[in-house]
């Protein structure tokens, strides 16, 4: 019968070796090309700009507005990334950055009333894409509709159809 003994020793090969050290290197190099991008008084300026532009969608209600920033964004945001400097997400991207206020939730829920009404059964991605939002933005004002026996439902999860009561 071989003998084993508890404790085996995981080797790596000297392939694997060279591959880890390949993969520090280029994330040394590429946290030197982020370094020298940041320094570029051009990019640190972009990088405020999409903040401000951050600031702005969050503080905006109107959803044209919100489109139209959020095109802004993506142009400056692609700008970024070819210079190595990768932006942080956008509200939109990262979840919300606070709570809307009850009016906000309130007028949202009319929208959403006033469309479901005049085009029932659709699904959420279809009623969010109407009236250009996102899914996560309706969420609690058409919960807040279901609860209040305004909006019925049939189906589950993405296939659920929204319908007036």
């Amino acid at each position: 019968m071989p003998e084993t003994t508890p404790r085996k020793r995981i080797r790596r090969d000297a392939e694997q070796l060279v591959a880890d050290l390949q993969a520090k290197i280029e994330a040394i190099k590429a946290r030197a090309i982020r370094k020298r991008a940041k320094a570029n008084p051009a990019v640190r300026y972009t990088v405020a700009a999409v903040r401000s532009i951050d600031k702005a969608m969050a503080a905006t209600a109107d959803n044209v507005m919100k489109r139209t920033l959020e095109e802004a964004r993506g142009v400056l945001s692609a700008y970024l990334t070819l210079q190595g400097v990768i932006p942080a997400a956008s509200a939109g991207e990262r979840g919300t950055t606070g709570r809307r206020s009850s009016e906000v939730v309130e007028q949202t829920g009319a929208s959403l009333l006033a469309h479901v009404k005049k085009n029932p059964g659709q699904r959420g991605e279809q009623i969010a894409e109407s009236l250009h939002m996102d899914t996560k933005t309706m969420r609690l004002p058409m919960q807040k509709l279901i609860a209040g026996e305004r909006v019925r439902t049939k189906g589950e999860r993405r296939a659920m159809r929204y319908y007036p009561a």
